[in-house]
């Protein structure tokens, strides 16, 4: 040991000890954020899918109601007023029944969270004319573990 340094003390290694301590709570503190991130961070998208699940139903039953028909595309709920889309009676179509501005690709379809919204609608939607069903085309799960396409 060279002249100038003194022995290490109890008092050195507890603080030694203590650092240790720390950084581990600190790494562990990290870790637990990542975590809840990683398993609550899409709380929000997932809010977004339903409501936009939700906004598409809707308008679907309205035109079903009004035109006694399930539009033949989800495109069709922003058709302008006092046109006929295909399938329906002239003048049975009280659309639109979105907004025809902004969402995916400025149609007035609303983005599937998950999706690219400048992708086209079938990236975004699974649209079944016969029975007017519509289902997530993004594949995963909620943060409850329930798969996006059974929303």
């Amino acid at each position: 040991m060279p002249v100038n340094e003194r022995p290490p003390t109890h008092t050195d290694r507890s603080d030694t000890v203590i650092w240790l301590v720390l950084f581990g709570a600190i790494v562990l503190g990290v870790i637990g954020i990542s975590y809840h991130s990683k398993r609550y961070g899409h709380k929000s998208e997932d809010f977004e899918l339903r409501f936009g699940l939700k906004r598409l139903r809707e308008a679907i039953a309205q035109y079903h109601v009004d035109t006694g028909v399930y539009p033949a595309r989800l495109q069709d709920l922003v058709a302008p007023a006092g046109s006929t889309p295909q399938g329906t009676k002239h003048g049975a179509y009280a659309g639109p029944y979105l907004n025809p501005h902004g969402g995916i690709q400025d149609t007035g379809l609303p983005c599937n969270s998950f999706g690219d919204p400048t992708q086209g609608v079938a990236t975004h939607w699974i649209y079944n004319p016969t029975d007017g069903t519509v289902k997530s085309a993004v594949e995963g799960m909620t943060v409850n573990d329930v798969p996006y396409s059974q929303l």
